[in-house]
């Protein structure tokens, strides 16, 4: 009996054993099929990859995009930003493009950044914007002068009724350089101690 039973258990054993070693080599197997399967798929991909061509789009000017200009007024030290919709002679342009249009158009600018919703450009103008007041003389007569987009005078109003010549010598050298004012409100009190 007890041999028997020794018996059983051997072949219960090796059986067993036989058993998880053919399912072991199944796995083993297996999986160096999976892994060469997927060396196949991995270079396949690899070598569709180096046949892809990708297509990216190019940034262009569109009727939406905003155009947010920055200007330095140096003499004043003012920065003017102004927004603006793009002009039709714009519209479609690459930056490459459209930097060569300021080059041409306004070459003081230059482009800071630029996409199809906003471009921004900077520019530097050594002169006064035209936020600015110049009292000064014209023929003889007290005058107020705006700023031009290029920083000359542009006449404003002539007070025809005050020559210079009746001002003190001082006040008149100070008409004659020209006196800058940098408001509505201080160009009238200005004017009321010359013109009162």
């Amino acid at each position: 009996m007890k041999k028997n039973r020794f018996l059983i258990i051997l072949t219960i054993s090796v059986g067993l054993f036989l058993l998880s070693f053919s399912l072991s080599y199944q796995l083993i197997t297996n999986k160096s099929e999976d892994n060469k399967i997927a060396k196949i798929e991995n270079n396949k991909l690899e070598n569709d990859d180096k046949n892809v061509e990708i297509i990216k789009e190019e940034e262009k000017v569109s009727p939406n995009t905003i155009i947010e200009q920055r200007i330095l007024y140096k003499e004043c030290g003012d920065l003017i930003v102004t927004n603006q919709t793009p002009s039709t002679d714009i519209i479609n342009m690459t930056k490459e493009k459209y930097e060569n249009y300021l080059t041409n158009k306004k070459p003081f600018l230059r482009v800071i950044s630029f996409s199809s919703n906003k471009i921004v450009t900077w520019g530097e103008k050594e002169h006064l914007c035209n936020k600015h007041f110049i009292i000064g003389e014209e023929d003889g007569k007290i005058a107020v002068f705006k700023i031009g987009e290029d920083g000359e005078r542009l006449l404003h109003k002539i007070f025809v009724d005050y020559p210079v010549e009746l001002l003190m010598e001082l006040d008149r050298d100070e008409i004659k350089k020209g006196i800058r004012v940098d408001s509505e409100e201080e160009l009238s009190d200005v004017l009321e101690n010359f013109i009162s």
